[in-house]
């Protein structure tokens, strides 16, 4: 975990609180960014957290974080080795809305008109960088989803 902490630049965190502050999830299900990177970088078990599954890596905080922490990569490689580890929440357990968002668009919860006006303002583009930019990436995104013994995510 230390290396994914290293990569992400996460020691060069000042807890400044941002990252927090302009995270969409956070506004609606009390996701702690920070908490999450905090104690991952005190090397805290966080793989058996609930909280690490609230991010919709919409990129905010890593696109405002002052101090350039790679924080949506840090969660997504945390995600990635909770999976490793056979910890991640029961697909019953994800609301129906943010797995039909994730399949058209590519992004749990996409951004309402109003943080994209403002994303504008402040000199951001009006949607992150994700796959939902893309045609072909979402395409190529929606068919490995489809290849998930999971369920069929088309039909959701």
């Amino acid at each position: 975990m230390d290396e994914i902490i290293r990569e992400g630049n996460a020691y060069a965190c000042i807890q400044c609180g941002r990252c927090t502050g302009s995270c969409p999830s956070g506004r609606e299900c009390g996701f702690r960014t920070r908490m999450i990177i905090h104690m991952a970088k005190l090397g805290r078990d966080v793989f058996k957290m609930d909280e690490l599954w609230d991010c919709t890596t919409c990129f905010t905080c890593q696109e405002r974080c002052p101090k350039e922490v790679k924080i949506t990569d840090i969660i997504i490689e945390l995600r990635n080795l909770a999976v490793k580890n056979s910890y991640y929440p029961s697909m019953a357990d994800v609301p129906k809305i943010i797995i039909q968002n994730l399949y058209k668009t590519g992004s749990g919860q996409p951004l309402s008109p109003e943080v994209q006006k403002m994303r504008s303002i402040i000199g951001l583009e009006k949607t992150p960088c994700d796959v939902g930019r893309d045609e072909d990436d979402l395409r190529a995104f929606q068919k490995l989803l489809d290849g998930l013994p999971l369920m069929r995510w088309g039909d959701i």
